[in-house]
């Protein structure tokens, strides 16, 4: 099963920077491949959500179960039904000297084996770009967020 991860560092406090990573109904607002998100369920550290995505023009729909971890700066997440077969992953949020890196991880699955060794190699590379063009929109909506306090 694949994984793809991705890490940027972001010039704000963690606590600061984790209610944003957080509010997963914001992201089409800061996230230029985000398209919408809507929180299905919500209950004391977790949520159920719906997504819609698009990477390379194309719609990727999928509802996930976030696990959200205030005290240790992470968010895990796990595919509920969607376009692919497997698709969990984590946000984690790690100080970096006076930054914080924020680190992406996915692990997915197409789910047709006979295609699997052509196709994951292509979702892979698509899905990391959809994730880096992510952490530089969130980057960006940060550091902008920290300059308007000054």
């Amino acid at each position: 099963m694949p994984l793809v991860e991705e890490t940027i560092e972001i010039t704000m406090d963690s606590t600061e920077l984790f209610p944003i990573i957080s509010d997963f109904e914001k992201y089409p607002d800061i996230m230029e491949d985000v398209k919408k998100v809507n929180i299905l369920e919500r209950g004391d550290n977790w949520s159920v959500s719906e997504w819609i995505n698009e990477i390379d023009g194309r719609v990727i729909k999928w509802v996930e179960k976030d696990h959200i971890k205030p005290s240790e700066n992470r968010i895990d997440f796990e595919l509920v039904k969607g376009d692919l077969k497997t698709y969990y992953g984590f946000w984690q949020l790690d100080k970096s000297g006076s930054d914080t890196k924020v680190t992406l991880s996915i692990y997915f699955e197409f789910g047709i084996p006979m295609i699997a060794p052509l196709i994951h190699p292509l979702l892979a590379k698509k899905l990391r770009e959809n994730m880096k063009q992510m952490l530089s929109d969130l980057k960006r909506r940060a550091e902008d967020k920290t300059e308007a306090k000054i």
